[in-house]
């Protein structure tokens, strides 16, 4: 329902086109205008020329407004209804698109279970990257891929916006030099205009006077594609006013994210990371052509760049200090319209409005202060099984293999989450294991296991080859249930995750497939008796092989989903343990029903957790494949883990667990299970569990709880404690 009346919204009608899906939404949606055909032909016929025609002689400016993307159609409407009788009244004609986007409820929506209850034992200079693997991870980048398509849409031969382009060139072959048209976007609209721009030059519009980004969040290489040819040709003069590197980090998402939008998009809602985006400083500054094509105003640059806060004022001014404040402020309205108008005289933009209330309410967003400390360990555990891919690529022993792993692990005391068969898509395992490191705290044993297809697939980041395996640009790849749409979970997607494990949290993988994606092997091709192998056909219970060679579709698919990504560069060190079913050049089968590897490795759990090293784990796991030696697990790890002990906390760092009472039960089904129980806790007081190393303690032997953490204090005790524990080891 819309907030602004039917007087309001009907005045507003010659001045806005509403779109939706990229077409013009001439049925209702909720707020109360839609737009038909016919009333874009009105614009042209009727509102327009009578406007002209008492705001002759000279040209009437005509300015064509695109919001960004985090408003919804109310909040477009009110954004028009602040805007219009203010351009009115400095004699030009506004025309508001308004397209529907609603981003910040998306991103909202696709974060709430991130932010919300239960999120402990965060660093706090880890936050925000987990905040970006959620989004990316979850539905954040098609949200914003579905804005972008939408964009785009406007603009095609069918598009609403294509519609409004062919009337305003007909209007302006028939009335030349009756009209100056000019172009303002702010955030997305940076994109919206990116497409419309050329749209309407290509209809007979003869030029755009001025265009005026406001934090456009285009990609720069659509920007140079589509807008920067035109500078000097169909756009006059071009203007950016956005923040600098400085105010972009100090501005916030969803009241939790610690940077502004643009760096959420960067990092999470594009397909590589990072991507550049133009209104972000560092994109323009680092890429040689747009250094120099923007300057600063009298610079006689191409295009010029205004960096908030500019007080100058005048035609530069800009003292917007949020993503989504640079509409309402007036510094930066003010000299966008005295570019429009060609004076430094003008009506100025009025000081009322407060800018929309584009995320939560701190009410809604819990960020509850860390928990109060007990001695403890927590032992949680995600075990993934599939078996219901679609057609010959079923497989019959995955699901069982989960099963054997959980009742292992909860009998060792592990809290376990199972994914099984459908619910093992590629969303909902890389959400699952993101919840699972990122709401540990040190002193935590966290196990993650595996079982399905595994493939390799062509590396689009090229990191294979920067780490001396340029004769095989493949990645390892883990297959979910989904995996024939290219939503395949890659070595570098785990990698990513790995990087946020806290200090001092034990994490070991168990992965039953081939090419399980560690982040760290050469890729190396088949041996042809592998290759014969994976073609024999198998009955329910006979041999089968957990790998599958990826045809043409697939990869394209793969391909189109993950663009030309790029890796920020090498890793920091790996403190995760992975033991995987088989050499890269060997295949991991699956036999009457079960995993050869999980047939291995699960009865040997129990006599190894607190007993063996990590290494005499894998030595006991291999002489179990002695008579079978058609595939030989692997044990990647740094070498100092390669002697810690098997599924055991981290020695030297004090555990700890929320006291009771403390809310640890995360919300939604889709981000981390965050259900802790004290009994899961391992050790003895005074003593930190799995290392026979004392602990401090208070009188009598007990430690007393903390409920007022310093996190500077926590990072640098967990710090030096680690330091001390690989002293140990070593």
């Amino acid at each position: 329902m819309s907030t602004l009346s039917p007087e309001q919204l009907a005045a507003l009608k010659p001045h806005v086109v509403n779109l939706r899906d990229g077409k013009v939404a001439d049925r209702g949606g909720g707020a109360g205008l839609t737009t038909t055909a016919d009333d874009v032909r009105a614009i042209f016929a009727e509102h327009l020329p009578r406007f002209a025609a008492a705001h002759g002689p000279g040209p009437v400016p005509l300015v064509i407004y695109a919001h960004g993307g985090l408003v919804d159609k109310d909040a477009g409407l009110r954004i028009a209804q602040d805007q219009v009788a203010w351009w009115q009244q400095n004699g030009a004609y506004p025309i508001h698109f308004v397209w529907e986007t609603g981003l910040a409820g998306s991103i909202w929506d696709a974060l709430k279970d991130w932010v919300t209850g239960g999120r402990r034992g965060w660093l706090d200079e880890a936050r925000d990257r987990v905040l970006e693997l959620a989004a990316r991870f979850g539905q954040g980048q098609a949200v914003w891929e579905q804005m972008k398509n939408d964009a785009a849409a406007a603009s095609a031969d069918d598009g609403g916006a294509r519609l409004f382009a062919a009337e305003l060139g007909r209007y302006c072959t028939a009335q030349p030099g009756r009209l100056s048209v000019h172009a303002v976007g702010h955030s997305a609209g940076s994109i919206f205009h990116a497409h419309f721009i050329p749209a309407a030059l290509a209809s007979g519009v003869p030029e755009f006077a001025t265009v005026s980004l406001l934090a456009p969040a285009v990609r720069t290489d659509l920007f140079k594609d589509t807008l920067q040819p035109e500078v000097g040709r169909g756009i006059k003069s071009l203007a950016m006013f956005t923040m600098n590197q400085e105010l972009e980090r100090e501005d916030n998402c969803v009241g939790l994210y610690g940077k502004s939008l643009l760096y959420l998009v960067r990092a999470s809602f594009e397909p590589e990371e990072p991507a550049p985006i133009l209104g972000l400083q560092e994109s323009v500054r680092s890429d040689a052509g747009l250094a120099g094509f923007f300057g600063a105003p009298g610079t006689g640059a191409r295009a010029e760049v205004v960096w908030s806060l500019a007080t100058g004022g005048g035609r530069n001014g800009c003292l917007a200090t949020t993503h989504g404040g640079f509409d309402n402020d007036v510094a930066t309205m003010d000299s966008v319209a005295r570019r429009v108008l060609g004076t430094d005289t003008i009506t100025s933009y009025p000081a009322r409005r407060a800018a929309p209330q584009l995320w939560p309410s701190p009410a809604e967003v819990r960020t509850a202060a860390l928990p109060a400390l007990r001695p403890g360990s927590r032992r949680r555990a995600l075990c993934i099984g599939i078996d219901e891919y679609p057609g010959a690529d079923r497989l019959y022993g995955c699901v069982a293999d989960a099963a054997a792993w959980r009742a292992q692990l909860e009998t060792a005391g592990f809290e376990v989450r199972t994914l099984l068969n459908g619910e093992a898509t590629r969303q909902n395992i890389l959400l699952a294991i993101l919840g699972l490191v990122s709401t540990s705290m040190p002193g935590d044993v966290l196990a993650v296991q595996y079982a399905g297809h595994g493939t390799y697939v062509d590396d689009l980041d090229q990191d294979e080859q920067e780490a001396g395996n340029a004769e095989q640009l493949k990645d390892e790849a883990l297959c979910p249930v989904d995996f024939r749409e290219g939503r395949l979970v890659i070595d570098d997607d785990l990698a990513k995750i790995w990087e946020v494990l806290p200090e001092g949290v034990s994490l070991t993988a168990f992965f039953d497939s081939c090419h399980s994606g560690d982040a760290q092997r050469r890729i190396q091709p088949l041996s042809a008796p592998a290759l014969a192998g994976l073609r024999q056909t198998a009955g329910e219970h006979g041999r089968r092989a957990r790998f599958v060679v990826l045809d043409q579709q697939t990869t394209e698919r793969y391909r189109a989903l993950r663009g030309n990504q790029r890796t920020s560069g090498a890793r920091a060190r790996a403190r995760e343990v992975l033991f995987s079913a088989c050499r890269p050049t060997e295949v991991a089968y699956e036999t009457g029903g079960r995993g050869d590897f999980s047939s291995a490795a699960v009865p040997l759990v129990g006599q190894g957790i607190g007993q063996l090293t990590n290494e005499q784990f894998h030595a006991r796991v291999m002489a179990a494949f002695a008579q079978q030696p058609r595939q030989n697990p692997e044990l990647h790890s740094a070498e100092l883990l390669r002697r810690r002990t098997f599924l055991a906390p981290v020695p030297g760092i004090i555990p700890s667990v929320p006291a009771a009472g403390t809310d640890s039960q995360a919300a939604g089904t889709d981000g981390p299970q965050a259900t802790e129980t004290d009994s899961q806790q391992a050790g003895t007081a005074g003593v930190l569990p799995g290392t026979g190393l004392a602990a401090a303690a208070g009188p009598a032997g007990a430690r007393p709880e903390r409920t007022g953490t310093d996190p500077a204090r926590q990072r640098a005790l967990v710090a030096f404690l680690r330091a001390a524990a690989d002293l140990l080891d070593s």
